[in-house]
């Protein structure tokens, strides 16, 4: 598994951000519906500019007005639909044909910064061809391997050796049991940590193991 940084001129809401330059965009999810249709959910910070914004995407090409839009606690979740310039122009169906995992998406009127995970050199190849063949701007910032950590251990499914640890300890010890057989602060003396870093170390495991196996879509939460 590559863990890589890509900063990238991408088209898609180009025209909507360099209205509103002091606006920050975060993908959320994408999905291709039954008919066809690609649509998008996107968190909006913008403060002062959110007309600008609003007023951007009726003039930009790659996305349709709203579906739907949704405040919460100063922030809004739009619902988008891509046009056909817009579908042309995204890169998610070569995202979940190479298996791969948006873990942070998010841009600004200088561009789009996508943090993803590659199951491959291959992937990554073909994730980044997807921008040269069509001409639009691609940097690759940082690369490495997301198998090994920084004390040259390693990887399995994304969870790390104290993660594995902690998810073996709980199914031997009986604390997955219905009714549990062991507390958390017995799994915690089993571990020799306390009741508070088992319980995180356990629930990172988890999260960190469904994500890298489950997960519909190879999305990232």
């Amino acid at each position: 598994m590559l863990l890589a940084t890509l900063v990238i001129d991408y088209p898609i809401l180009r025209e909507t951000l360099s209205r509103a330059p002091n606006t920050k965009v975060t993908w959320e999810q994408s999905d291709i519906t039954r008919d066809e249709t690609h649509q998008m959910l996107v968190w909006v910070d913008g403060d002062d500019e959110m007309a600008a914004f609003d007023a951007g995407l009726e003039a930009d090409p790659t996305v349709k007005p709203p579906l739907q839009v949704v405040e919460f606690d100063g922030r809004r979740l739009y619902q988008l639909e891509l046009t056909d310039d817009g579908e042309q122009a995204s890169v998610y169906p070569t995202v979940i044909e190479e298996a791969s995992v948006l873990r942070e998406v998010t841009a600004t009127h200088e561009g789009w910064l996508f943090r993803a995970a590659f199951p491959s050199d291959e992937a990554l190849e073909r994730f980044h061809a997807f921008f040269v063949d069509r001409d639009i701007g691609v940097e690759l910032q940082q690369l490495q391997d997301g198998n090994v950590l920084t004390d040259g251990s390693r990887l399995q499914y994304g969870v790390t050796d104290r993660q594995r640890e902690a998810l073996v300890a709980a199914v031997d010890a009986g604390y997955l049991d219905i009714p549990r057989s062991c507390s958390l602060a017995e799994l915690g003396e089993r571990l020799d940590i306390s009741p508070n870093a088992t319980s995180e170390r356990f629930r990172r495991g988890v999260e960190t193991l469904i994500e890298h196996t489950v997960y519909p879509d190879g999305r990232s939460p």
